[in-house]
């Protein structure tokens, strides 16, 4: 009988996941970042021992047919190194192959696929009651209704489980040591942690020192413990097996751990480097943050946030200019994931205007939708309207023609409208919802809202002042989505650090620290370029720019913005997985011989020549 539930459940778990998808897609990317998704019995009230919950637990849960030869499982998409956990916890039932016969590696776990884990690694296969939470598929409800009864997870508020919203870090900690407080195991922990990268929310302190101890999460956190991450299936049936060590005789060994940082090795050697170049380019502050691999592994500062009165830091905030344009570019294949917008529609739709010619949203995002780029032309929606249905808002050429390249600032601002007016949210709460929360970064176009505008940096020239900090903390969110493009094409105000997790992003294929939080479709679609080569040798991406043989490495992407005396530059490998984010102010502007910025580019090389592997 316990077989014949084992492996209903195991083809539901199939089924609904086909479904479903990815949760964090079905969720719209909420995290415990803009809902608290544990709620306060989870985080206040004790698990309830075996004893008291009135259940008589199997110890394991007998595996199918043939499980001890768990070796002989297919998991053909999961890497080498994790595979021996993909196949156990395949044999073991706790996580459902797709409908396809893959194993989804890199997919964020659901709530309800967390619970459905562990209620099957309780060995508890028979109903415990009626599940409280009309929000749950039938597939799941047993198990919902288990882990409430026993609690170890309850829901997200009265009436309501959000099955498919993801478990972060942070939440399956605090599952995971209820789950072995029920068990009778200990949970005291007996080291504090601390995290520079991430504040853990109060309610799972204990819990993650707890996971830390037990050594749950290894190879998890060595960048960065990332609280308000998604945990991916792979991690999941990493963790269990860990869980398990003791009890499972058929659990597998710890994946040996990856390498280490070249960056962290040989840091003194860098933070001189960029000195040297801030030094050589009479650089007020700068700040440099480096990508290994797909992981944001270290950061240098130099210098001034406010000269001689605040030292730089790597959690202060600059204005990035045009590297806004590669935050422009990640909303627009988000939305593109959610289908709200066509990158190959006429923007007249999302505008309720006929336009004199037909714009897109990759003619846009390659500078070839023909647009008059000009300061003096309007920013507003009613402007940007009337521009869209008038002749005289165009240059000459048929637009998304790469022979009618032409950089343009104000189109961007119109693309960052018609997103807002195609999805109708801020694209602050697009990335917000879908990326920054998850990676626990902080960032915006309208600088007064960013979570610690105290952090926002005074912006310099080389002949003195650039920007102060109180007009870039009057620049808050517009009346309504769409109703100005201002700060689309330069305005996105960050640190280097929080820069360079969205440039991991895409030197990850979509995946951050081994979890998918954006289709490998939609970079690859950013990542896209023309034949035809720019002025200068590079080539248009949408909307990086790609170059070959630079800094040392065979090819590169990346992105240079200057404003109000900054000048930045992002840029990855997307061979390696390795990038640099250098964020400057005050330096002199000169560039090289690619057309970047000198000061940032002596800078990059000097990474990537260090990091090479």
């Amino acid at each position: 009988m316990a077989k014949r539930l084992a492996a209903g459940a195991l083809l539901a778990l199939a089924l609904i996941w086909a479904v479903s998808a990815s949760p964090l897609a079905r969720a719209g990317g909420r995290t415990a970042r803009d809902e608290e998704i544990l709620p306060e019995n989870l985080a206040e009230a004790p698990a309830k021992p075996k004893a008291e919950s009135g259940l008589i637990p199997v110890e394991l849960i007998e595996p199918a047919a043939g499980a001890e030869d768990w070796e002989a499982v297919e998991a053909p998409d999961v890497p080498e190194e994790g595979l021996d956990a993909a196949r156990w916890a395949l044999c073991r039932e706790l996580l459902a192959p797709r409908e396809d016969g893959r194993f989804g590696p890199e997919e964020p776990v659901s709530r309800a696929e967390a619970v459905q884990a562990l209620y099957r690694l309780s060995g508890i296969l028979v109903p415990v009651g009626d599940c409280p939470y009309p929000d749950v598929p039938e597939e799941y409800r047993d198990a919902a209704a288990w882990a409430d009864s026993v609690g170890v997870s309850g829901g997200v508020s009265e009436g309501r489980f959000e099955p498919f919203a993801p478990v972060t870090r942070s939440q399956l900690a605090v599952m995971l040591r209820r789950f072995a407080a029920w068990r009778g195991e200990d949970v005291e922990s007996r080291t504090a942690v601390s995290w520079e990268d991430g504040e853990v929310p109060a309610y799972a302190g204990e819990a993650v020192n707890w996971v830390m101890d037990r050594g749950l999460y290894e190879g998890m956190t060595d960048s960065g413990l990332y609280p308000n991450l998604p945990v991916s299936r792979l991690q999941l049936a990493e963790i269990l097996a860990r869980l398990q060590r003791d009890r499972d005789p058929l659990a597998p060994p710890p994946a040996p751990p990856e390498g280490g940082s070249r960056s962290r090795e040989k840091h003194e050697e860098l933070d001189q480097a960029v000195a040297d170049a801030a030094r050589r380019h009479g650089a007020v502050g700068v700040q440099a943050a480096v990508i290994e691999n797909g992981a944001v592994t270290d950061t240098y500062c130099y210098g001034w946030a406010v000269q001689d009165s605040v030292p730089m830091t790597d959690a202060h905030k600059l204005r990035t200019a045009s590297l806004s344009k590669v935050a422009v570019g990640l909303s627009a294949a988000l939305l593109r994931e959610e289908g709200a917008v066509d990158y190959d529609a006429d923007i007249g739709t999302y505008w309720s205007v006929e336009t004199w010619r037909p714009v897109t949203v990759r003619s846009l995002l390659s500078h070839t939708s023909t647009l008059l780029n000009s300061e003096s032309l309007a920013w507003d929606y009613r402007g940007v309207k009337a521009q869209l249905a008038d002749p005289s808002g165009y240059a000459g050429g048929t637009p998304g023609d790469p022979r009618y390249w032409s950089y343009n600032n104000h189109a961007f601002g119109i693309l960052g409208q018609t997103l807002e007016l195609a999805a109708g949210r801020y694209l602050d709460d697009v990335l917000e919802e879908r990326l920054l929360g998850p990676l626990g970064a902080d960032g915006s176009f309208a600088a007064g809202e960013l979570e610690e505008p105290e952090l926002v940096t005074q912006l310099y020239r080389r002949s003195g002042p650039g920007r102060s900090i109180g007009s870039q903390l009057g620049v808050r969110l517009w009346s309504a989505p769409g109703a100005t493009g201002r700060q689309f094409a330069g305005g996105f105000t960050s640190s280097a650090q929080d820069c360079a997790k969205l440039t991991a992003l895409l030197a990850g294929d979509g995946c951050f620290e081994g979890v998918r939080l954006m289709e490998a479709e939609s970079v690859e679609l950013m990542e896209d370029c023309e034949d035809r080569a720019l002025p200068g040798g590079s080539y248009q991406a949408l909307p990086m720019r790609l170059r070959f043989d630079l800094y040392g490495r065979e090819r590169l992407y990346y992105h240079t913005g200057s404003a109000y005396g900054v000048y930045n530059l992002l840029s990855y490998d997307p061979d390696t997985g390795d990038g640099v984010v250098v964020l400057t102010t005050g330096a002199d502007g000169g560039k090289d011989q690619y057309d970047i910025y000198a000061v940032c580019g002596e800078i990059a090389r000097a990474v990537y020549e260090a990091i090479d592997r």
